[in-house]
């Protein structure tokens, strides 16, 4: 049994999607990719509701955005366990499965991937983590009292 539940997935609000600027700790590039998480509420209590907000960073002219949205998120690992689908074998995990919208060359950020949501059974310290070919995103460390 997981120490977590799935809660929902929404849209970033725009404060949210704003904490990348200021984020202390980012994933590292790879790829041309860096893929970072962020939460505003990094301490929370049993069953309360985190909010995990998901930013793809192209480092290099070449690494495409996929800017419109929001994307569902595929490579979500709460402490170590899949919470999400995967992208498919071959694939471009940065490329959406199915995409009709604007495409643009980096460097540029793309906050415009949906927010999940968990909630946890258990106190102590949780983990999230993306991960997307290559590119593993920084570890969000929740705790839980």
């Amino acid at each position: 049994m997981n120490a977590f539940r799935v809660v929902a997935r929404s849209e970033p609000s725009g404060a949210e999607a704003a904490l990348y600027a200021d984020a202390a700790e980012k994933g590292p590039p790879a790829g041309g990719y860096r893929l970072t998480l962020l939460t505003p509420t990094p301490s929370v209590r049993v069953n309360e509701v985190v909010r995990v907000v998901h930013v793809c960073e192209s480092v290099a002219e070449e690494a495409e955005l996929y800017v419109m949205g929001p994307k569902p998120i595929l490579g979500e690992y709460v402490d170590g366990v899949p919470a999400t689908g995967s992208p498919a074998p071959g694939d471009d995990p940065f490329a959406p499965a199915s995409y009709d919208g604007r495409v643009l060359p980096g460097p540029g950020v793309d906050t415009n991937y949906e927010v999940t949501e968990y909630a946890f059974l258990s106190p102590g310290e949780h983990t999230i983590q993306w991960r997307l070919g290559a590119n593993v995103s920084n570890t969000l460390r929740i705790t839980v009292r």
